[in-house]
């Protein structure tokens, strides 16, 4: 019995291990090269970046923002890598948010303890945002959400500090220790649109994901250096269904969904290999922007097929790579699973392998759902339940035709009425009934010619 069950698990890790090492291999693949690479920078003092930590790209100006972190500066460079900015004197700058209507970006100062407000445009120190009842140790992440309100990871502290423009306190989260809502050293937060806290607990080796008001949900990894595991994971970012850690001492990049299941591991592009990759960003046309650490240097990634899902997936389709598109399509989430486009980009997968079954189910999901478009594919499914009931005369009992011929013409295809009622004909007695009949319309025509010959008869 034991060996059985021994069986058992080592088959489930076996499948488990190939699972992660095809999906892993395929996000490998697509990333092909490095797009860009930031080292040096217009500074004849110190001319390359140290230690760099964080990296966003401010959407509206197209600027690249670096907190480059042994060098006590921010950096500002465009979309090639070219210098626009240096801002030096800051004190172990980290995490960076910047806000659009206010024109404002803050950035924690690790070693100073404080929170910077800077101008959006000139990149000016304007003041120090003080949080009510708050005092920082060594604060690391920040982010933004949709509401505009600021979360912050207070790292020595071991918790994260949620509050508004004005430093009005929100709420605090975690305190160290062992539990699901306790940490040790943490450093990155992203909120994904659900409102979702995702934290990197540092010295726990896990990502922690909490709910908006900070209930513990679930957690990714544990402390290793295996598929499923992290060590020392430092940052994370989350856009869409696509959830990105930078998995410092593995020096790799782990990309999962929003449910938490592995996607792939990036630890190479081309011929360059991670080292301990930090911070992480993804801009509005979905490249990834990292700040690889230890190779003193922020490189941007092509990862649109991850961004752009559905793009993408399109694409595989146009160029006839069915199974390629079956396999990456896998990795999307149940509720994204369901979205009628997505249901079309199936339906017209399974129309090119001509698997009508798989056909059948996502004309039926795209019906309940596209509400706009309901006439087009109650059309279709009656077509497809026409033909699957005409391909079932042979091997399926005539209940199972008779069953797929009806639910043709509920979708509303007349050409399904006549072998409908022909299947009724033929379960109601068949062809011995459709013999008899014919035998008494025989008798019928015999007789009327007899009565005819009779008339004429009598007339002579």
């Amino acid at each position: 019995m034991m060996i059985g069950k021994k069986l058992d698990w080592c088959l489930t890790g076996l499948i488990s291990f190939f699972v992660v090492i095809v999906i892993g291999s395929s996000v490998q693949a697509q990333i092909e090269k490095i797009e860009l690479s930031i080292e040096e920078v217009t500074d004849q003092k110190t001319p390359y970046l140290n230690y760099p930590v964080s990296v966003i790209v401010q959407e509206e100006s197209g600027l690249v923002l670096i907190s480059d972190w042994a060098n006590d500066r921010l950096v500002i460079t465009d979309q090639n890598g070219k210098t626009q900015k240096i801002i030096p004197g800051l004190e172990g700058p980290v995490g960076i948010v910047y806000d659009s209507p206010t024109n404002r970006l803050y950035l924690t100062e690790q070693k100073a303890n404080r929170i910077r407000i800077l101008d959006g445009s000139t990149f000016a120190p304007i003041s120090e945002l003080k949080i009510q009842g708050i005092t920082l140790n060594e604060p690391r992440g920040l982010w933004m959400d949709n509401g505009r309100n600021i979360y912050l990871v207070d790292t020595m502290n071991s918790r994260i500090v949620i509050f508004d423009q004005e430093g009005n306190l929100i709420r605090t989260i975690g305190k160290e220790g062992m539990g699901d809502d306790e940490f040790y050293y943490p450093r990155g937060i992203s909120v994904d649109s659900q409102g979702r806290i995702w934290m990197t607990d540092t010295l726990h080796h896990t990502v922690k994901v909490f709910d908006s008001v900070g209930n513990y949900l679930f957690r990714i990894g544990k402390g290793g250096s295996g598929p499923d595991d992290l060590d020392r994971p430092r940052y994370v970012i989350v856009k869409d269904e696509t959830v990105i850690i930078s998995d410092y001492r593995n020096n790799r990049l782990k990309i999962h969904n929003t449910q938490g299941e592995l996607i792939g591991i990036v630890d190479r592009i081309g011929g360059d290999h991670l080292l301990n990759p930090e911070g992480l960003w993804i801009d509005g046309n979905g490249y990834l922007w990292v700040a690889d650490s230890g190779n003193n240097r922020v490189v941007k990634l092509d990862m649109t097929f991850l961004m752009n899902r559905e793009a993408y997936l399109a694409s595989l389709l146009s160029e006839d790579k069915i199974d390629e598109f079956l396999r990456e399509a896998a990795s999307l989430s149940p509720e994204k699973r369901q979205k009628p486009e997505i249901s079309a980009l199936f339906y017209a997968a399974y129309q090119k392998k001509d698997d009508l079954e798989n056909m059948i189910a996502e004309a039926e999901n795209i019906w309940m759902k596209d509400e706009e478009n309901r006439s087009t594919w109650s059309e279709e499914l009656g077509i497809l339940y026409y033909r699957k009931a005409t391909l079932s005369r042979a091997a399926q009992p005539a209940a199972t035709v008779k069953a797929l011929y009806r639910k043709s013409i509920q979708y509303g295809y007349k050409k399904a009425y006549i072998p409908y009622i022909w299947t009724s004909f033929l379960m109601l007695g068949g062809s011995n009934l459709f013999l008899i009949i014919l035998i008494i319309m025989l008798l019928v025509l015999l007789f009327v010619l007899y009565r005819i010959r009779i008339a004429r008869t009598r007339r002579w």
